[in-house]
């Protein structure tokens, strides 16, 4: 009996393969993939991924497959997919943040905040129905996560550029990371990238923080305002005010302490996640 678990994320694909006891066989990390398969461009991520993946298992098929996806659409055509490359397998698809729940909450018992490039708050109750808030895309939505703390810099360097300002402490740190010194600098930047890469400057954010700049500070504190509320929306949903939290993904990380402060403004401790999903998601193949 083998078991793959697969946890598709925007910012990587994790995946681990477990035998029948839950011993890991194998193990990986491939680039991000997701589930907005009605696009040519996912089509082709999602196509390398499994490429990826055949070639790292060698002669090893699992018997089930578990998949935690970001963006979880066209779940027709991903298990199209999945069923092309792995005939023989169980297959058993949901999302990214649903796999992240299980990791930290049995069904019924909590709220999941998540922040990575994205944010959303999930609830899975005691029938297994998962309850989203959130979740919209950066678009429509994710305020609080990386993309959006990223625009947020991004913004306040670009109004410095144009009012003829100095730059304060935030302002030149990215300018100098980013290798930008004026519009048309910053516009190639953000034009010729992902999403991801303008989630990637929320490390210079919060060094800036750090050292003192009011500037970041503020972005910072927006954002913990952003899931805090979040977490309050689920809360009105459900109607359980005093509901144990769980915040994993790339902006709970300690360093930023926003974990933190979300726990001061609800007034209670939170837990933060740092569960490897992919493994969870190889031993629910296990149960299933």
């Amino acid at each position: 009996m083998l078991s793959l678990g697969i946890d598709g994320g925007s910012s990587s694909a994790k995946w681990s393969l477990v035998d029948g006891s839950g011993a890991i066989k194998a193990r990986g990390n491939s680039a991000p993939i997701d589930g907005h398969l009605y696009r040519v461009e996912s089509q082709v991520k999602f196509d390398n991924f499994l490429k990826e993946l055949i070639l790292h298992l060698g002669d090893l098929r699992p018997d089930v497959i578990t998949l935690g996806i970001t963006g979880l659409g066209a779940s027709e055509v991903i298990r199209e997919k999945l069923l092309k490359f792995f005939p023989q397998s169980k297959l058993f698809i949901g999302t990214d943040v649903g796999l992240a729940y299980r990791s930290t909450f049995d069904p019924g018992e909590g709220i999941y905040l998540y922040a990575g490039t994205g944010s959303i708050t999930v609830h899975i109750d005691s029938k297994g129905k998962e309850v989203s808030i959130g979740g919209w895309g950066y678009l429509l939505g994710d305020e609080g996560a990386g993309y959006w703390i990223g625009h947020q810099a991004l913004r306040w360097l670009v109004t410095q550029f144009e009012d003829l300002d100095s730059l304060d402490l935030l302002s030149n740190n990215l300018s100098q990371a980013i290798g930008v010194h004026d519009w048309p600098g910053v516009r190639e930047f953000v034009y010729s990238n992902d999403r991801s890469k303008i989630a990637s400057l929320v490390p210079i954010i919060s060094t800036s923080a750090a050292q003192g700049s009011e500037s970041a500070i503020a972005i910072l504190n927006r954002a913990t305002d952003c899931l805090v509320e979040l977490v309050k929306r689920m809360e009105r949903r459900l109607g359980s005010p005093e509901i144990p939290v769980a915040f994993g993904g790339g902006i709970a990380q300690e360093s930023l302490g926003i974990g933190s402060k979300i726990g001061a403004k609800l007034g209670r401790e939170i837990k933060i996640d740092s569960h490897d999903h992919s493994f969870t998601a190889a031993k629910l193949g296990l149960v299933k």
